[in-house]
């Protein structure tokens, strides 16, 4: 029972504030909204491409051939196929934005690229992209459980998901993930606020002399930050779904699962440092720095290639979180999203124990 006081003293201390309760619910909403309408507006199949041409060098029936015949990259590029040789002299003058040349099954494609690319030179880069990493021999691969560079030996390219033609992603899709990650982050300051309160304040001084044991005060608080927290997710995500459509698979109980993991990341670090630092502003000030920079190191704010680093950024808690979810999504490695997964609840675990550790010295 002294828990469940304990809870909602915590629970009801949060939602008291008119300031806090709009910050829990309608600043990640309108986060979502700011973004959505830019990205509507960016995005949107209003906006008018003039086609750019574009030099192919590929057989009438080859599977790039019949790729680019798609009215869907069409709107963009107006194909010309000619021969090699053509193709660089095209490039080379500027008649052309690009040129693609089909180096035969099981080799990337070759993107020639003029020396001043246009906007339109960087999204055929895309297009290819797409084109080579959500072909048939990707989802031979998936099915089979083959691997995809064996089987297709596209070494330069690395398949991460796989859509498995139940819905192309579209740009609201890839940031609602990347953001509702990034706000997760933030909801630490939630347990922040209230572990602040119990061992810090006066009111966390009468707290600790009062007749309730420690892990009745500090479960309680604990758990009303993080229901607290994942209730502002799931604000997010059933907002994001219903007024975006965005979409979130079919495996909804993992997606959820791993935004819960990512809530008890972030209340373990926040808790972590207001016990080292003692003062909200100091951990404030980190916090937030620390989220903007795994976010963008993760491909939060736009997607960026890192080079070799990008194997120390992935275990980013964004990149993590993002690899378990665009996998529950898409269909990614298994193996892979399990690693994500328990690394993240590792490090939650690890940060609760330091935590635990350092506050019963502090206040034994």
């Amino acid at each position: 029972m002294r828990f469940l006081s304990t809870f909602m003293m915590g629970f009801k201390y949060l939602w008291k504030d008119p300031v806090m309760v709009l910050v829990v619910i309608a600043f990640p909403i309108a986060i979502i909204f700011i973004l959505g309408t830019a990205l509507s507006n960016i995005f949107s199949t209003e906006v008018i491409f003039e086609p750019a041409p574009v030099a192919v060098v590929a057989e009438a029936d080859s599977p790039l051939a019949m790729f680019l015949e798609y009215d869907a990259i069409q709107q963009f590029f107006i194909p010309e196929f000619t021969d090699f040789a053509q193709a660089e002299e095209k490039v080379a003058a500027g008649t052309v934005s690009a040129a693609f040349v089909d180096q035969g099954i099981g080799q990337p494609v070759l993107v020639l690229m003029p020396s001043h690319a246009d906007h339109m030179a960087q999204i055929a880069l895309t297009v290819i992209d797409s084109y080579q990493q959500i072909g048939a021999a990707a989802t031979i691969a998936i099915m089979s459980g083959r691997d995809i560079f064996t089987l297709t030996g596209l070494e330069e390219v690395e398949i991460t998901s796989q859509p498995l033609g139940i819905r192309t992603p579209g740009a609201m899709d890839y940031y609602a993930v990347t953001m509702i990650v990034m706000i997760l982050l933030f909801t630490g300051l939630n347990g922040m606020e209230l572990f602040h309160k119990g061992l810090f304040s006066e009111t966390g001084s009468r707290m600790r002399l009062s007749p309730i044991s420690k892990p009745a005060l500090i479960g309680g608080l604990l758990a009303a930050s993080t229901v607290t927290s994942f209730l502002q997710g799931m604000t997010t995500f059933i907002f994001t779904a219903v007024v975006y459509g965005v979409y979130w698979g079919e495996r909804i109980p993992l997606v959820i699962l791993t935004l819960f993991v990512m809530v008890l990341f972030s209340q373990a670090l926040c808790i972590l440092l207001i016990i080292i630092f003692e003062k909200k502003n100091v951990v404030g000030g980190i916090t937030q720095t620390l989220f903007f920079v795994t976010t963008f190191v993760s491909g939060g704010y736009v997607p960026f290639n890192f080079g070799d680093l990008e194997r120390i950024f992935r275990f980013a808690p964004n990149a993590l979180a993002q690899t378990v979810v665009f996998g529950a999504i898409y269909g990614g490695d298994e193996r892979w999203m399990a690693i994500s997964l328990a690394t993240l609840f590792g490090a939650a675990a690890v940060m609760m124990g330091l935590s635990f550790i350092l506050g019963r010295r502090r206040f034994a």
